[in-house]
This record gives structure tokens, C-alpha cells and sequence, in this order.
């Protein structure tokens, strides 16, 4: 363009001088031909130019504004995710999310809605509403009820009055509203959707709905990788027959309360004649008779009591802050609402018999162990189906008792 007005310059100020030069010799005024020059110049070259540069500044700001909108993104992204690297479960991550939506969208009604454990309703997880907005919040319940959801992207809506808004912003009280709604996947399944609702004349930037999109991807990561990582505890430190803390969980949890100074009691349980019911009854039967003793043992004891699969048919239970006394009647609750949990005839009926001691022996865990357990054969020798401890009656040492063993 610049190159054609140059020329188109050149072809007029050659005219011109033509002219001028007729001017000149008949008149002599030279004057003339600087006059026309000067008009065509301005009029062919710096006109062009100045818009030029005029487009050029446009060009070169639009470029720096896309760079500077770039750089937030990226910085934010950054910020969010040493935010979420710090959270140690999936309510410290759902709690960052809610501090980003407060800086991306102050003034916004923001929600993450995610999956139950049926897969089949939405539950909400956060709720970031600011004391002054009166927005609704979707009305979705189900995953496949949500229109990103199934298309599996980001959705904007900007006017609910338009005929391809999402219907569940269609109708609202508050009148006209827009929302962006970006699905949230968790180890590559689309379980939930984050929304953020606006009123119709107050959309938000590209800035706030590419951060808005950050932190849906984010937060479906690390709460997938946190479910993951949690998982991968449980199954290092639990059984998998009965779902009870293993040995080395068990042993792990004691060195701590002995760390700490805690007293407590240790019941040391078998079930009684176990292999005769797997050898009448099959294995399958077996198992579910550990399953359902477990479930009992689970029930009758505290939250705060480390329960343990020990090894083959035999538990054990840590009661913090209990004397033995205490764990044989806690014990023997547990004896008497395995019976009831017998009576339905799905399981064959067993017992089961144990041993008690605390930690008044002033004994380390293994021998400690190892006292409970004589204990329990003393139980099984005088007929089973029974608790032994030593309790302040009886005239019974850890040294005649080990011998007795």
C-alpha cells in the first residue's frame, strides 16, 4: 500500500511539475509547483503513513495484550498448582479452588459439582458466593443432566433468553444470566462440572474463562491423584480379606502411642477350631466367617481402637487409654453381638477366645504379644469360647504364665 502511494505520489508531483513549469515560464512562479508538491505529498504519503503507523500501534498492542493475558495465565497456573501440591487431602484441594474462584470471579456465584460414589447424582463441593449476590445455583443433579458434561468441553453462555442457552439457566428468578461450565475429570472420567454464573450485561473476560478452566483441570488432577495416592495407603496398610489394619499398620500405630507415652490394653483373638470349619465347610466359608468377625470386632470397638487382622484366624485389638479389665468387657460385647450376627444362619456358627494384657506389664509390644497370646491358649485349654486375663485376684505372674506356656 505504502509502495503504491509513493509511486501515485511520483506521477503526481511529475504532473505537477509540468504544470508548474508552464506556470514558471510564462509567469515565472516557481512558487506554484511547491504549493502543488506539497498538497500531493500530504495528501499521498503522509495521510497513508500515519494510518499505517496508526494500524501497526493497533497490531503491536493487541499482540502485547495477548502476551500479557498469556503471562497471567501462566503465572496463575503456576500459583494454583503449588497451591493444590500443598494439599494433603481432597478438602484442602477443594478449599484452594474456592480461594482461586474468589480472585478470578469476586463477584460471581461459582459451584463444583461432583459425582456420589453411585456415579449417578451430583453432589455439591464447593460454594463460592459473595455476601452480595443473589445468583441461583444450577439446578443440574446428574452428570449426564449437564450439557458439558456430555459434550465433554467447556460451554459459555452468555444470555439465558438466547435459544441455544443451557435449560438449566432458562427460567431463573433473578432474571437474565449467562454461566461458563467446564467439566472436571478425575483420572480421565468426566465426574462433575464447575459453574460460574453472571448476570447477562456482566460477562466475564477471556482471562477469568481460561482461569476458570485452569482450575477445573487442576482440581480434577490432584483429586484424582490424592483418591489414588489414599487408596495405595489403604491397600499398603489394610487387609484385603477383611479390610482391617495388617500387622505392619498395626505394629506401625503402637510404636506411635508408645512414642507418645499412651497406655493402653491388647486383646490377642482366634477363632475357635478354624480349620475344622474350612475343612467341613470350604474355604469360601472360612473366608466369610474372618469377614463377618471382622465386621463384629469393627463394631463393637471405639473409633479411636487400632483393630488388626494379625495373621490366618488370628486379631488383635489396641484399646489407648483402657486397663485390661476394660478391654475384656469391651471384648466380651463383641462375643455377644457375634452370636446375634450368627443367628442368621448364613455363616456357621464358630466362637472365638482370647487373651488380655496392658501395659502395666511394662513389657516392649512383641513380648507384650507374646504374654497376650499365652493367655489365649490358656483360654483355648480350659474350653474355649472365653477371655483370660490377669486380673488383680489372681495370684498369676508373666514368669509362671510363660513358664505354663
Amino acid at each position: 500500500m505504502v509502495l503504491v502511494n509513493v509511486v501515485a505520489v511520483l506521477a503526481i508531483t511529475s504532473g505537477s511539475f509540468a504544470l508548474a513549469g508552464v506556470w514558471a515560464g510564462r509567469d515565472g512562479q516557481l512558487l506554484a509547483y511547491q504549493v502543488v508538491a506539497g498538497v500531493a505529498l500530504s495528501l499521498f504519503v503522509a495521510v497513508p503513513l500515519r494510518y499505517f503507523l496508526l494500524e501497526q500501534r493497533r497490531e503491536a498492542e493487541g499482540r502485547e495484550a495477548i502476551l500479557v493475558d498469556e503471562g497471567y495465565r501462566r503465572e496463575f497456573d503456576a500459583r494454583l498448582a503449588r497451591a493444590l501440591e500443598m494439599a494433603e487431602d481432597e478438602s484442602a484441594a477443594l478449599s484452594v479452588a474456592a480461594r482461586a474462584f474468589a480472585e478470578l470471579a469476586p463477584n460471581a456465584r461459582v459451584e463444583v459439582h461432583l459425582a456420589d460414589s453411585s456415579q449417578a447424582h451430583l453432589v455439591t463441593a464447593i460454594e463460592s458466593v459473595p455476601a452480595a449476590n443473589t445468583l441461583e445455583g444450577c439446578s443440574v443433579s446428574t452428570p449426564k443432566g449437564c450439557p458439558a458434561v456430555r459434550n465433554g468441553h467447556a460451554l459459555r453462555f452468555d444470555d439465558s433468553d438466547r435459544l441455544d442457552a443451557c435449560p438449566h439457566l432458562v427460567g431463573r428468578s433473578h432474571g437474565q444470566c449467562g454461566a461458563v461450565c467446564v467439566p472436571v475429570s478425575i483420572m480421565g472420567a468426566t465426574v462433575g462440572v464447575l459453574h460460574a454464573v453472571h448476570l447477562s450485561t456482566e460477562p466475564f473476560d477471556a482471562r477469568t474463562g481460561a482461569g476458570l478452566e485452569i482450575v477445573a483441570q487442576q482440581l480434577g488432577g490432584r483429586v484424582g491423584l490424592l483418591a489414588a495416592m489414599s487408596q495405595s495407603q489403604i491397600q499398603a496398610n489394610t487387609d484385603p480379606l477383611t479390610g482391617l489394619l495388617n500387622r505392619r499398620s498395626l505394629e506401625n500405630e503402637v510404636r506411635a502411642l508408645m512414642r507418645k507415652g499412651t497406655t493402653f490394653s491388647l486383646v490377642f483373638a482366634d477363632l475357635d477350631h478354624f480349620k475344622q470349619l474350612n475343612d467341613t465347610h470350604g474355604h469360601d466359608m472360612g473366608d466369610r466367617a474372618l469377614r463377618l468377625f471382622a465386621r463384629t470386632l469393627r463394631r463393637a470397638m471405639r473409633d479411636s481402637d487400632l483393630v488388626a487382622r494379625y495373621g490366618g484366624e488370628e486379631f488383635v485389638v489396641v484399646l489407648p487409654d483402657v486397663d485390661a479389665a476394660g478391654a475384656v468387657r469391651a471384648f466380651d460385647r463383641a462375643r455377644l453381638e457375634l452370636e446375634v450376627a450368627l443367628s442368621d444362619g448364613r455363616v456357621p456358627p464358630f466362637t472365638v477366645s482370647a487373651g488380655v494384657v496392658d501395659t502395666n506389664e511394662s513389657l516392649p509390644f512383641d513380648e507384650l504379644i507374646g504374654l497376650a497370646d499365652a493367655w489365649l491358649l490358656r483360654a483355648k485349654r480350659n474350653g474355649r469360647n472365653q477371655v483370660k486375663w490377669a486380673a488383680p485376684t489372681d495370684n498369676v505372674t508373666v514368669l509362671s504364665l510363660a513358664n505354663e506356656v
